[in-house]
């Protein structure tokens, strides 16, 4: 298996490796606008405001979490490093932070639904737009905490999944292998 090779701010005392659940203290995304994104992240979806100048903002839950920081940038192209922030929220929450952003005139990429999982803990989510196109996914902390208990045979049913999914003949069509990729 291979893994994801980035490089995360990371926590006081902290390495990557750490088994403490949360060394990396936080992310940081480009806006075009951070008067709009602050705007945004804090009245729409609740987060506060640690820190905010012309050209960065700072923002989260709270001190004891991982952050958001924006950083001003002209232009976003999110063609090669688009993604999903997520956080767990408690379900309470959700539906609120739905109909505020629906007044508020901002996109709802998925609204809030409830999506099953056979033998384990539902999971309720929303799925939102900021100003600049990032994906933020509140997940009801309920179902989430009970679907992320470390199952000790996780590796091995990745490692499973990842050698019989067939990517090794498309890539052989591609004249490459799954490994160089």
């Amino acid at each position: 298996s291979s893994g994801i090779n980035a490089e995360w701010p990371l926590r006081p005392g902290e390495n990557k490796n750490a088994s403490s659940g949360g060394p990396v203290a936080g992310i940081t995304l480009a806006s075009t606008n951070i008067q709009a994104t602050v705007s945004f992240w804090s009245e729409i979806l609740g987060l506060t405001v640690f820190d905010q100048s012309e050209t960065s903002a700072t923002l989260g839950i709270d001190q004891s979490q991982a952050y958001v920081k924006f950083v001003h940038q002209a232009e976003i192209n999110h063609a090669k490093a688009y993604g999903r922030v997520a956080f767990s929220v408690p379900i309470s929450v959700l539906a609120d932070a739905e109909k505020l952003a629906i007044e508020k005139g901002f996109t709802i990429l998925t609204p809030f639904v409830t999506l099953k999982t056979d033998g384990k803990a539902d999971v309720s989510v929303v799925i939102f737009s900021d100003p600049d196109g990032y994906e933020i996914c509140f997940v009801g902390d309920e179902g989430f905490r009970d679907l992320s208990q470390f199952d000790p045979e996780g590796s091995n049913l990745l490692d499973k999944a990842i050698d019989e999914d067939k990517s090794n003949e498309w890539f052989a069509k591609k004249g490459k292998s799954k490994s160089s990729a």
